[in-house]
């Protein structure tokens, strides 16, 4: 609750994200911001535009280097990561498209790329490449 109030005080959420590169306040106050609702969105993690979380920032966890295009929609408890195995053949981020939809529940691992106009549905799990305007 606190850190609600902080974070509108300070222009929001995605501002204090965009700040907290740079700052060590803003890093602070965005962490005990994701800490509070559950989630990991790192701040390395490249967006084109601030995307819609329809249910709030609540346990979404986005890794390191992950890229995600405009109009993006990301629901609740969304897994969005590389995998960081020594020998796996997938290591890397994912990178999505424009206008994807990502419904609640959903993973998306490893060096894979999603396409523009995607909707994935809940809880799918996703380990390869998805071409535009696709339905998983």
């Amino acid at each position: 609750m606190f850190s609600r109030v902080i974070v509108k005080l300070l222009g929001g959420v995605w501002n204090v994200k965009l700040k907290g590169k740079r700052s060590k306040f803003y890093r602070i106050i965005y962490n005990y911001y994701q800490f509070e609702h559950g989630s990991a969105i790192s701040l390395d993690a490249a967006f084109e535009s601030e995307p819609l979380f329809p249910r709030g920032m609540k346990q979404i966890v986005i890794g390191n280097d992950v890229k995600v295009g405009k109009n993006c929609v990301i629901y609740q408890q969304v897994t969005i990561d590389g995998t960081l195995l020594p020998n796996d053949a997938a290591k890397g981020a994912p990178k999505i498209g424009d206008n994807c939809y990502i419904y609640p529940g959903a993973k998306i691992i490893g060096d894979i790329e999603i396409g523009d106009n995607v909707i994935i549905s809940p809880n799918a799990v996703i380990t390869k490449d998805v071409p535009s305007n696709s339905h998983v």
